[in-house]
Formats: structure tokens, sequence, C-alpha cells
């Protein structure tokens, strides 16, 4: 009965908080390689400019949507319980940070393509961790 512990409990909080940001990192690598390979330039060069105004007030929304719905299975798979507050959270967290333009105060760690999952990584993981007495909840 580990798990009853508060070393057993400090565990699964610290696994939650490296599982989750590692999700949330690897998430946006794969939207930049999806950008940085031209498939978003490709859809975004063959629009009219309301087709372009479609893409961005429906296509982002989607985008984060289908973000959260990636997110939240692979992270219920790695036993991170419960997903939702972590999947809602962290790109709240993440959008904060670009907002507050972090990627350029941790510059001095890469360039943007660098830096940028490395914030994706610290919201996600520290939505996992302000969310961590949702696992008290559960049971």
């Amino acid at each position: 009965m580990a798990d009853s512990t508060v070393g057993g409990f400090a565990f699964r909080v610290l696994l939650r908080v490296v599982v989750s940001g590692v999700v949330g990192a690897v998430l946006l690598v794969v939207w930049i390689w999806a950008y940085r390979a031209g498939l978003v330039d490709r859809v975004v060069n063959e629009t009219s400019l309301s087709e372009f105004l479609l893409l961005v007030v429906i296509g982002l929304p989607v985008a984060l949507l289908v973000s959260a719905l990636l997110a939240g299975p692979v992270l219920w798979l790695l036993k991170v319980r419960p997903v939702w507050p972590v999947v809602l959270i962290g790109p709240v967290l993440l959008g904060l940070a670009h907002y507050f333009k972090l990627q350029e105060r941790f510059s001095w760690l890469g360039d943007r393509w660098t830096v940028l999952p490395i914030l994706a990584g610290i919201s996600y993981g520290l939505a996992g961790l302000l969310t961590a007495p949702a696992m008290l909840r559960k049971k």
C-alpha cells in the first residue's frame, strides 16, 4: 500500500508532472514539425483572404481541440489520472507564456523552435502539479 503514504503520493505527483510535461512538449514538437515541413504553408498559401479568416477563426480552435483530444488519451494511457485538468489548463498556461513573450526571455536556451517545446513541457508539467489535488478526489 505504498500509494497511501506521503512518499507514494509524492512519487505519483512527480510522475504526473514529468509525464504531463513530456506529452505537452512532444505535442508542440509535432505541430512545429508540421509547420516547418510546409504543411501549414501549403494550406495558407492556397487560400483566399476569406478562407484564411475562416482558417484562423475556425481552424485554429479546431487545431487546439485536436491537440487536447490527442493529449487526453495519451496522458490517460500513461496513467495520468484525472486527465481533464491537465488537458484544459496546460494550453492556457502555454498561451499565457506566449502572451508574456517568455520565449524571448528564454532565448538563451536556443532558437524559438527549441524554447517553445520547453515552455510547452513546463506549462503541461505545471498544469499537472497544480491539479495534483484532483488525484485525491478521484478515489
